[in-house]
């Protein structure tokens, strides 16, 4: 369908990474849920390595992996 002519200058041709997301990842509610779902996945586990690793930053030294040699195991 060809344009008006008032609009021809106005649109552009839509960029191919948008046209690629949208068709493979947006266009069916099927492959929208699965996309949600596994980037709510990624971001939980991303989420959980980064305070980790700040927890054990703020904390080394206090933590029972780095004071455990200082106690003798009875035997």
């Amino acid at each position: 369908m060809p344009q008006p002519e008032w609009a021809a200058g106005r649109l552009k041709p839509e960029p191919f990474l948008s046209r690629f997301i949208y068709g493979t990842f947006l266009k069916r509610s099927s492959s929208y849920m699965t996309t949600v779902m596994g980037v709510a996945l990624v971001a939980g586990i991303g989420y959980e390595y980064i305070m980790n690793g700040i927890w054990n930053a703020n904390n080394k030294g206090k933590l029972w992996k780095d004071i455990k040699n200082n106690y003798k195991e009875e035997e």
